[in-house]
């Protein structure tokens, strides 16, 4: 009779034996999140950095996703985002991520729900901040860039009869007008297994630090308030070390377009976007999570039509010194666009800037007419500004610019059958230098084609009148500033020029460098002239737009 010793040891042998025969397969390694994250630097310019993420260490907080607002157009747009932005949250679950819903002053509704107790039990967490309860409304790295929405009407952006009659109903189904929101909207499924509901930034915190959270997506609404600055926002997760990211075609703004800086409501809440990008966190867009193309909001949410003013012509146009050295400041496109909202009874405007240095009209029929003109939105008004560059480089100026000034407006007509079109004078670069010879032919040429030209000289030479030097930036190559004053110049180098030069956009070196020789002698318009060229243009434009604002 074999021995119980001998059947156990034989049983051990046969273990060892299918061991060695078949290996023990390793743990399947999780899939990662393969995002492409987007920021900006201090002068705008974005760049892209690819991270793979670990789910089991990720947040997805679905912020403010409420089941009704007291805006209207608020409303509408929150419908059109949140079945994008549930497919998301679907994907991510699988994949291993935590969903948390956070619908603020809205956990009575969930009192009972699976999910609300799971974000309640989260244990307390070593190191909770002693601030996570509060909203935080800076960081201070939003310190000295300016805020790009006027927001301190609430950014409310109905039609006013429109917000009136919604008011009304909301009053008539017994809810708070000002904060009608009672539960998460329901186009957002709740995994009662897995995800959690919270509005308290302690909760969330403690559920986070439960699982070895330290990567956070955030979504919702409404991105300048809610979303950067709720306890459980962008500037408390990015102030308290977690990796914090916003998915940025998935969220919103509180901005009425009425309100500096007089954009459209897309477009402010692609301002604030870049804002967040340039000082709080970077983003991320659906697409890297669900494949196809990035979310947009229909043309339902547009609201009124804005007239378009598309600016063409060379560096005195294009502003390239003012855009790279003073970036976060209005630039001389928005500064048109604001006068204008500054002016009682006009339409909004949109203002487009197409200007590019160096260019003749030549160059942009042959180069880059199809993008720069041809393909873009019908324009209402378009300013063409060309000659200085003409000059130098056509064979015979009298007669090419005229050529080519018709050809250029043959096909404006064409492309933008409904444009009025605007021939501008090119502005003097001096009170000796008022470009008579350029501007003789640009009138001829406008007349030839029974087109009113827009002269900005009077108003130019005006002001240089009163500051000779006032209306240009300062760009002198630092091998012309002597040896023992290059220290006072070394703040101002632009290093990215060939030869290295001091750049600078208004008088503030002229006390200590203004005696050399053609110190001020570079006369493209600094960030005062594009003001000046701004104020004169909309002065030209405002009684023009005045009888179109009355059309149907």
């Amino acid at each position: 009779m074999t021995s119980l010793h001998t059947l156990t040891l034989l049983a051990a042998l046969i273990c060892l034996g299918l061991s060695a025969a078949e290996p023990a397969k390793p743990a399947a390694t999780p899939a990662l999140l393969k995002l492409q994250l987007r920021q900006r630097d201090a002068h705008g310019r974005d760049s892209l950095l690819n991270q793979n993420w670990l789910p089991s260490q990720t947040a997805l907080i679905l912020c403010d996703m409420w089941d009704l607002h007291h805006c209207q157009n608020a409303v509408i747009r929150e419908k059109e985002m949140a079945p994008r932005l549930n497919a998301v949250a679907a994907t991510l679950r699988e994949q291993g991520v935590l969903i948390i819903h956070a619908p603020s002053s809205c956990m009575a509704a969930y009192a009972e729900h699976p999910a609300r107790k799971r974000a309640q039990a989260a244990p307390s967490s070593p190191d909770l901040p002693t601030e996570i309860s509060q909203w935080c409304k800076q960081l201070p790295s939003e310190r000295g860039v300016i805020y790009p929405l006027d927001q301190s009407d609430g950014g409310e952006d109905d039609d006013p009869k429109a917000h009136a009659e919604w008011a009304a109903s909301l009053r008539q189904r017994g809810l708070n007008e000002k904060a009608p929101w009672t539960r998460q909207i329901d186009l957002l499924k709740i995994d009662a297994q897995r995800d959690a509901i919270s509005d308290s930034g302690v909760e969330i915190w403690n559920l986070l630090a439960q699982r070895g959270i330290q990567r956070v997506i955030l979504a919702g609404v409404h991105l300048n308030m809610c979303v950067a600055g709720r306890p459980f926002g962008l500037r408390q997760m990015a102030r308290h070390g977690k990796q914090v990211v916003l998915l940025r075609d998935l969220t919103d703004t509180m901005y009425n377009p009425a309100r500096w800086p007089f954009v459209s409501h897309r477009e402010g809440t692609k301002r604030f976007i870049s804002y967040v990008e340039q000082t709080l966190c970077p983003t991320i867009s659906s697409e890297q999570i669900l494949g196809g193309q990035p979310f947009t909001f229909s043309a339902a949410t547009e609201g009124p039509k804005r007239l378009r003013i598309l600016l063409l012509g060379d560096s005195t146009t294009e502003a390239s010194f003012p855009k790279r050295f003073a970036a976060n400041e209005p630039q001389f496109e928005d500064s048109l666009r604001i006068r204008l909202a500054c002016e009682p009874g006009l339409p909004p405007c949109d203002v487009i800037n197409e200007g590019v240095s160096g260019e003749t009209i030549r160059r942009l029929l042959d180069t880059r007419y199809a993008k720069a003109v041809e393909k873009q939105p019908k324009a209402d008004w378009i300013f063409i500004r060309y000659g200085i560059n003409d000059r130098s480089k056509l064979k015979h100026f009298p007669t090419d610019y005229p050529r080519d000034f018709k050809e250029l407006v043959s096909r404006l007509h064409r492309d933008h059958p409904g444009a009025k079109l605007v021939p501008m004078t090119a502005i003097p670069y001096a009170v000796n230098n008022l470009h008579e010879d350029i501007n003789k032919v640009v009138r001829e040429a406008a007349a030839a084609e029974k087109l009113e030209v827009f002269d900005i000289v009077p108003r130019y030479l005006a002001e240089l009148k009163k500051q000779p030097d006032g209306l240009n930036y300062r760009r002198f190559a630092l091998s012309r500033v002597p040896e023992a004053l290059r220290p006072l110049a070394t703040a101002y180098l632009d290093p990215s020029a060939k030869d290295p030069s001091v750049v600078v956009l208004d008088a503030r070196l002229d006390p200590l460098l203004g005696h050399l020789p053609g110190w001020a002698g570079d006369r493209h318009p600094s960030l005062a002239g594009y003001n000046a060229i701004a104020d004169e243009t909309a002065r030209w434009l405002s009684p023009r737009l005045k009888p179109d604002a009355a059309k149907p």
